[in-house]
């Protein structure tokens, strides 16, 4: 009788994405383990085999080997390559041969979310070579179903996730988040965010009309990232949102033209968190450009491309939109799209009077292999059912044949465990 395949999860999305998609995964002949960092993980957690991981970052990855070792793990799935507990995950995984499968929010968004073996973003191992991108389909493909806006869940999932951990920070003394991680706090800035769409709404709107209607194809779009985006902190030179913006700032104020137009795009995400009006307005002003400088939050981004001369990111996916809509872009830090005949690979100081075209040709290739080898048509928050059924065959079809025989000789015997009862629970040191 062959051997069960085995799989764990670690940390997902908020909500209950990870305890449809082991379902899944279970009834269609894996065994499938979950291990909990805090109340939070606990709370959306489910699977044939849960663990509750209480001991230090320092003992994390032999534990981790342990566990892999123990029970025969063929593949991990998690969210984010950079938090902590996961980057500490991969050299195990790798050490191991266990495939370290990585989920993160679509490439092609809105209506796909992505998965990749070995990591996401710049860490991505898809070959996008010019002989690979040569040999790949010129056609681009388009999900299937269209998925509604998820706002409403995300807000509902994120305050039950943060209550949960709070309410259970004892069982989890020694754990470490990736962000702030008080229920309060975190609620207090959802209200906050709720209330600068508000407060903003009338402001957006004149200021989208006139970048569509007198500014326009007279400014330079700047899309933001969110302040604690592992994309800023891992893939590029910045420390912070605000290094980059001052320098994007002096940039435009000594290469641009006198007639071109500066304009911030806030992350909607990040409403709630930061705001840099002061910070932009002073920088533009040292630079003596303050009346030729905008900041907005919530304009829509497709109604601009086609007014824009060119979009400046550090590396977020706003910049494959731009290409898609044939908009010359720099990219500022490290993204795997960054490539020669799609993205501008002048200095920035250059970018202002002279943004390389985008080949058309070219991005086709990028977006059929972006969308074949690494996009899954569903949300982590909506359409659960499609999505975790599109996940598991999008696994089975591409990667599991990839996966290395489960380790040991001897098949282990599955135990039945619910909290950490088959292994020993490794202690929390103070």
């Amino acid at each position: 009788m062959p051997l069960k395949r085995s799989i764990v999860f670690l940390q997902g999305p908020l909500g209950p994405f990870f305890r449809a998609l082991a379902a899944e995964f279970s009834c269609h002949g894996y065994v499938t383990h979950k291990i909990n960092f805090n109340g939070g993980d606990q709370w959306f957690s489910g699977a044939d085999h849960c663990f509750d991981y209480r001991g230090t970052e320092q003992q994390w990855p032999q534990f981790l080997e342990n566990y892999l070792k123990d029970f025969q793990i063929q593949a991990v799935f998690l969210l984010g390559d950079c938090r902590l507990y996961h980057r500490l995950a991969r050299p195990v995984c790798d050490k191991l041969g266990v495939q370290f499968m990585v989920f993160e929010e679509g490439y092609l968004r809105p209506d796909t979310i992505t998965l990749e073996q070995g990591g996401v973003n710049a860490f991505t191992a898809m070959d996008l070579s010019p002989a690979a991108l040569a040999a790949a389909s010129r056609h681009q493909r388009k999900a299937d179903v269209t998925m509604s806006p998820t706002m409403k869940r995300r807000t509902l999932y994120a305050s039950a996730y943060y209550w949960a951990a709070r309410l259970r920070q004892t069982r989890f003394p020694a754990y470490q988040h990736h962000r702030a991680f008080s229920p309060v706090v975190e609620g207090a800035k959802w209200i906050r965010g709720a209330w600068r769409k508000y407060q903003y709404k009338h402001q957006d709107k004149a200021t989208e009309q006139r970048l569509t209607g007198a500014l326009s194809r007279q400014f330079f779009l700047v899309a933001l990232q969110v302040h604690d985006d592992s994309q800023m902190r891992f893939h590029s030179h910045y420390d912070s949102v605000e290094a980059f913006i001052g320098e994007t700032i002096a940039s435009f104020a000594a290469g641009a033209s006198a007639a071109d137009y500066l304009v911030f795009k806030h992350h909607p995400m990040d409403r709630g968190y930061t705001c840099y009006q002061s910070f932009i307005h002073q920088q533009a002003r040292q630079c003596g450009i303050e009346k030729r400088v905008i900041y907005c939050h919530d304009v829509s981004l497709p109604a601009l491309y086609h007014h824009t001369k060119g979009v400046v990111t550090v590396n977020s996916t706003v910049g494959i939109s731009a290409l898609l809509h044939q908009v010359p872009t720099k990219v500022t830090g490290r993204a795997f799209y960054n490539l020669p005949g799609l993205t501008s690979q002048c200095p920035l100081a250059q970018f202002w009077t002279a943004p390389e075209p985008v080949h058309r040709g070219l991005f086709n290739r990028l977006h059929s292999v972006i969308f074949t080898q690494t996009q899954i048509n569903g949300s982590f928050f909506n359409a659960l059912a499609l999505t975790c059924r599109n996940t598991r065959l999008f696994y089975e079809q591409t990667f599991a044949h990839r996966a290395k025989p489960v380790m040991g000789s001897q098949p282990v015997e599955q135990p039945a465990m619910t909290s950490g009862a088959a292994i020993q629970e490794v202690p929390v040191i103070a």
